[in-house]
């Protein structure tokens, strides 16, 4: 008798049969928060303990009071989403967040320079690139440098936007290519669009990229935009207008997307991934601890298309996807950490 094919199996051949297809990656806080970076919950208690006096003038100082207030029983994009800040009290939030992740940044840097073990991430770059392709694309909602890193370790080349050194210009026309021996190396496009740790734009509105500087330069100001209604009127502006268009032109000629730690909740990125994913034209992957409820959503009215979700349970994993759209529970499966999942998948 023929044996049954068990639902894990299934699992595991949805999840080779996405990263046959050389996937976009698609990056959220839930992808860094595993190596000490802080989730958006961390980052809202960061702003509540701070302590911006002789900073703000009293009207400020008001303001800034019914922020916390709000911050105490709302999340942080709503919060932020909600207030209107003028630029003092905007900047106070941009410096206070790249301060709190670049910190947690560097601590993630240090423990991986000692740490020989190789990221997930790094695994992943690897086994895509066991193939014919020399371009691999990776979008990213975070700040952190962590997606650099394991390229670096994967002994990859890497492209955000930038030239290459320690003060480095925008590249966008034409863009950077790498090669050796005459022929191009396997380079990975990294598509930051809410910004990075080392990017600034300099006091006559120019972007630039400082590899080593750990604090903001006199004259500079983060390049980084927070959750909230400013960071769409802020990425109508460079480096980020030109990092969304590469990202937007890899979601739409992607035969599928692996998201990792990615709440489903950001406009830059999930119209055009859905979008794509509802017409047929490419398959889902998605691996969290727990999936947001935007996910949840949206898996719900997938109307068959095709799709794999993974999140933690209390016994292994659980499971959705279009051959279970209610659900399964993997026993003493790990598959949601993207570890395992490459241990069973790669």
């Amino acid at each position: 008798m023929r044996k049954a094919v068990q639902p894990i199996d299934i699992a595991v051949e949805d999840g080779q049969r996405c990263l046959k297809a050389a996937p976009v990656v698609v990056l959220g806080s839930g992808a860094s928060i595993p190596f000490g970076l802080p989730s958006m919950s961390d980052l809202a208690r960061h702003l509540i303990e701070s302590k911006p006096e002789g900073i703000l003038d009293q009207q400020e100082n008001e303001i800034w009071k019914r922020f916390i207030d709000e911050l105490r029983t709302k999340d942080l994009e709503s919060t932020l989403g909600g207030m209107q800040m003028n630029e003092n009290l905007s900047n106070y939030v941009v410096k206070q967040t790249r301060k709190y992740v670049g910190t947690a940044d560097v601590k993630a840097f240090d423990n991986l320079i000692r740490n020989p073990v190789l990221l997930p991430l790094s695994r992943l770059y690897r086994y895509l690139f066991d193939s014919t392709h020399h371009k691999l694309s990776v979008i990213t909602t975070n700040y952190d440098r962590l997606a650099e890193y394991a390229a670096d370790r994967a002994g990859f080349c890497h492209y955000t936007g930038f030239t290459y050194g320690y003060c480095r210009r925008r590249q966008t026309n034409p863009r950077i290519s790498f090669y050796q021996g005459g022929q191009p190396v396997r380079t990975i496009d990294i598509w930051k669009v809410h910004g990075c740790l080392d990017w600034f734009i300099c006091d006559d509105g120019g972007a630039v990229a400082l590899t080593a500087s750990r604090d903001i330069p006199k004259g500079f100001r983060p390049a980084i935009v927070t959750p909230g209604i400013g960071k769409y009127e802020e990425t109508h502006q460079e480096p980020f207008r030109s990092v969304i268009a590469g990202a937007d032109d890899a979601l739409m000629s992607a035969s599928a997307y692996l998201c990792i730690g990615f709440g489903f909740n950001d406009k830059h990125v999930q119209p055009k991934l859905m979008d794509r994913w509802r017409q047929g034209e490419a398959f889902l992957v998605v691996l969290a601890k727990e999936l947001s409820q935007s996910a949840k959503d949206m898996f719900a009215n997938a109307n068959g298309r095709e799709f794999l979700a993974l999140e933690e349970s209390s016994t292994g994993t659980r499971m959705w996807s279009h051959r279970f759209p209610h659900g399964m529970i993997l026993e003493d499966a790990k598959l949601w950490r993207l570890s395992d999942f490459l241990n069973r998948t790669t």
